[in-house]
């Protein structure tokens, strides 16, 4: 074991030891080269393993790991490093100043629903980002969701399952962290998304009772029981559903986060800037932003001045097509998509458009095409849907900040309204935040296409780079949302936002 003060691979100093748990025995750090604190696992591994099979695992712990380095989401603590020092094996990554979920349900009770599936959809979007990558967690229960002390929910210890590990075989709680594991993974099965899933759904339910679901039948081949009495009812379908012995019979993560979404609190009002609360268009806040169509209600535009842009009228080329971003909400996923007919929706051909301003989308081939002084919108030949792009040279934007300002001015505008989500994401061009919604506008609007009593259903980009600020309105009539998702999914993934360094027509 390592022993405080000890330098490990010239470049990680171990400070104090935080916690023994199942994977190992994690320090506090420091990263002498970068001069920051982390924090490092020492993986034990098992016992009375030959050397062969030690070494299996180390290189297979040292892969996941190394595949862990990639992911990027404000809610996964980072992996920095692997070091190998001595035959030890260490783990470096994101040091979180919080509390474990475990500790807070240990020394203050269980949670109330609403605050449970905050924290647990929170979790999901951090898992569907990194099942999107290629990487499973393998070890998702309360010990690894932490509650950082700035507000955040990080879920931790990514790449570091070690099954049958020498370390404590129970949480901080005494609870046996073999219970978090899915039935087929305690049966000796790998690391996969439905069992990630299912220690989700476990997770959640220690949350709001105190404890692990109970398991009815032989070990690591029974059926989870929810207790009636201690289970919130809100909660029963969406644990029921994530608890499902059987993988195929689980609920997938877009059914999990609808189902959390509908029990998540909503967000504590923003205070609305009036001072920068005006629109590029310079036409009524209330007005455009209840048309929720074009324009949003954030303002410091002034710097724009977009260039006149023009068509590329040939089609995306599969080698021009970057790769879905592992950003996007798991609803967009087209691969579930279907349309009203119940036969699988197929996503529209794509032509690429590129901006005199820098920026460059892909939109759906054959919409017809209105420029308006600060945007351009592709719109349906039918009216039912539309895409807008907006893009200014303001910096420094916060994505969310921006978007929770334009909830709260579209609310009071909206018949009816429902938050489906609201969060930043990782963006890979820079900061961003996603917002998707349902609403029925209060009145009818020939000019954007809305028709009074209709529900509408839109999902909202904004991304932050050091030059510019871009927006990306998608609008579509409810009824049509899931026809259409595989290509918002596609147009979202394919935007390029200006370059760094701004084009002359965008000075």
């Amino acid at each position: 074991m390592g022993t405080a003060g000890q330098l490990i691979v010239r470049r990680y100093r171990l400070v104090r030891a935080l916690g023994h748990g199942r994977s190992g025995l994690v320090w506090e750090g420091r990263d002498t080269l970068l001069d920051r604190p982390v924090a490092i696992r020492e993986v034990l591994l098992p016992p009375n393993l030959s050397e062969s099979a030690r070494l299996r695992l180390a290189q297979r712990i040292s892969r996941e790991a190394r595949q862990a380095e990639r992911l990027r989401h404000p809610h996964i603590a980072a992996v920095y490093d692997v070091a190998d020092e001595d035959g030890a094996l260490y783990v470096v990554t994101e040091l979180v100043p919080s509390r474990s979920l475990d500790g807070v349900v240990s020394g203050d009770g269980p949670l109330p629903p609403a605050e449970a599936a905050r924290i647990a959809r929170t979790v999901l979007s951090a898992l569907t980002h990194a099942h999107a990558a290629g990487v499973r967690h393998g070890d998702v229960r309360p010990a690894n969701v932490l509650l950082a002390h700035d507000g955040r929910v990080v879920l931790a210890d990514f790449g570091v399952s070690v099954p049958g590990s020498p370390g404590s075989s129970a949480d901080s709680s005494g609870r046996d962290a073999e219970a978090y594991l899915a039935p087929e993974r305690a049966a000796g099965g790998p690391p996969t998304v439905a069992a990630d899933l299912w220690s989700l759904g476990a997770t959640l339910h220690t949350a709001v009772t105190g404890r692990p679901p109970v398991m009815q039948g032989p070990s690591g081949q029974g059926q989870p029981v929810l207790q009636a009495e201690d289970v919130p009812g809100e909660l029963r379908a969406v644990l029921a559903g994530l608890l499902a012995r059987e993988p195929r019979r689980r609920i997938d993560a877009e059914t999990a986060d609808r189902l959390l979404a509908e029990i998540e609190p909503p967000a504590p009002p923003r205070p609305v800037r009036r001072g920068r609360a005006r629109l590029v268009t310079g036409i009524a806040v209330a007005v455009l932003v209840a048309c929720a169509v074009g324009g949003w209600a954030v303002g410091g535009w002034a710097g724009l001045r977009p260039g006149k842009a023009t068509p590329a009228p040939t089609s995306l080329s599969p080698l021009e097509s970057p790769s879905l971003s592992p950003s996007l909400s798991p609803s967009l996923s087209p691969s579930v998509s279907v349309s009203a007919s119940g036969q699988p929706a197929r996503r529209l051909k794509l032509k690429w458009h590129t901006s005199d301003a820098g920026w460059r989308a892909g939109v759906p081939r054959g919409w017809i095409r209105e420029d308006g002084p600060y945007s351009i919108s592709w719109r349906s030949r039918d009216g039912g849907a539309v895409f807008t792009v907006e893009v200014t040279a303001q910096q420094g934007t916060d994505p969310l900040a921006a978007l929770g300002e334009a909830e709260e001015i579209l609310r009071p505008e909206a018949k009816t309204y429902r938050k489906l989500r609201l969060r930043s994401v990782n963006g890979e061009h820079g900061p961003s935040a996603d917002w998707e919604f349902t609403w029925t506008p209060r009145k009818a609007s020939a000019r954007d296409h809305l028709a009074k009593g209709v529900e509408y259903h839109q999902y909202r980009r904004v991304i932050s780079t050091a030059t510019a600020t871009s927006v990306l309105t998608w609008t579509t009539s409810a009824a049509d949302w899931d026809t259409l998702r595989p290509t918002l999914a596609r147009v979202l993934a394919l935007f390029q936002p200006p370059p760094a360094t701004p084009s002359p027509s965008a000075a």
